[in-house]
């Protein structure tokens, strides 16, 4: 880990603004991470990006001013989300309030009371902050944010798609493990519209493991963050081999569950097939349908589809023969490398 770099200075108008209501001290220190290909300045620390040296001239910045109940103008789209021009606020009642500006600022609020405590524990501020603020920041810098989990395997970088529960996350968990694989991502990363080739800019390198996945990898609980939403889900942060640098993206993999009886397969689609997986990989789409065109997001899904090889993999659910049930995606990416 670099060593931590903090400034002081009081230039900033943003973020001279402090929390100074219940019982939370202001705050003075800036630290700088990167992210996303986005040089990030926050009040906040945030262990779980990598540190850079200060700049004078961030891409964004996190900061803790007081944020009002209602976005200005805002429109509800669900009871935590409010949206208005080119920014939007995300309350999750008991941990904290997200104002996401312009694709350019967040603004956190962390009074947000539950029970007796007056302040929400930090590790569940930043799971939303790295999660979905961050997500809405980049829809609205009309990028392409994926939910996937993406490595640098012999043939480039592969990315893992699928609904929840389809196992993104073990995926590439097991491949890290198991074969050495550099992780990329394990939640989002983002592709920008504007450069010639589909270049995958990563998040934050971890991953969140059932507790089964764990077990059959041989890692321990003990020590582990405890998924905030799912007791049973532990977080793991997964930094060896890990470079933060963009990665040209070769392949985008659809994860599916294979019927009783059904061995594994590995099936590479195109056309509109391609473009549907492609557009169900996007991550917030709600967010993304707010701030930006219905015709932008087909375009962008359609050119990235164009780009890169497009596959949908079924495999059985058991995890005692997951080395025999990758076998099919794990030759295609051998072949590839050739």
């Amino acid at each position: 880990m670099a060593e931590r770099h903090a400034t002081n200075s009081a230039d900033d108008s943003l973020l001279e603004q402090k929390e100074r209501r219940g019982n939370l001290p202001a705050i003075e220190k800036r630290y700088y991470y990167l992210t996303y290909g986005l040089k990030i300045c926050s009040t906040l620390e945030l262990p779980e990006l990598p540190e850079i040296e200060p700049c004078d001239h961030p891409d964004v910045f996190v900061t803790t001013p007081g944020v009002v109940d209602r976005l200005e103008d805002g429109t509800y789209l669900r009871n935590w989300l409010e949206v208005g021009n080119d920014r939007c606020q995300i309350t999750v009642e008991g941990i904290a309030r997200y104002r996401v500006e312009e694709g350019q600022r967040i603004l956190l609020d962390r009074r947000m009371p539950q029970g007796v405590d007056t302040v929400a524990d930090p590790g569940d501020v930043r799971l939303f902050l790295l999660g979905s603020a961050l997500g809405a920041l980049l829809h609205q810098r009309h990028w392409l944010p994926l939910h996937v989990s993406a490595l640098n395997t012999p043939a480039g970088a592969w990315a893992f798609t699928g609904h929840s529960g389809a196992g993104k996350s073990t995926m590439s968990a097991w491949l890290h493990y198991t074969q050495q694989w550099p992780l990329i991502t394990d939640d989002v990363a983002v592709i920008k519209p504007d450069e010639t080739e589909p270049l995958l800019h990563p998040g934050p390198a971890r991953a969140k493991l059932w507790r089964d996945a764990l077990t059959a990898l041989g890692i321990e609980t003990k020590g582990l963050v405890r998924d905030l939403m799912r007791a049973d889900k532990f977080h793991i942060m997964m930094n060896k081999g890990v470079r933060y640098d963009a990665h040209r993206l070769r392949a985008l993999v659809q994860l599916e569950r294979a019927d009783e009886g059904e061995e594994a397969s590995l099936e590479k689609v195109t056309g509109v097939e391609a473009f549907k997986i492609v557009m169900g990989a996007i991550y917030r789409p709600e967010l993304g349908s707010e701030f930006n065109t219905d015709e932008q997001l087909m375009r962008e899904c359609i050119r990235l589809a164009q780009q890169i090889r497009v596959y949908r993999f079924r495999r059985p659910w058991s995890l005692a023969n997951m080395d025999q049930n990758l076998k099919p995606l794990l030759d295609e990416i051998k072949g590839q490398s050739r």
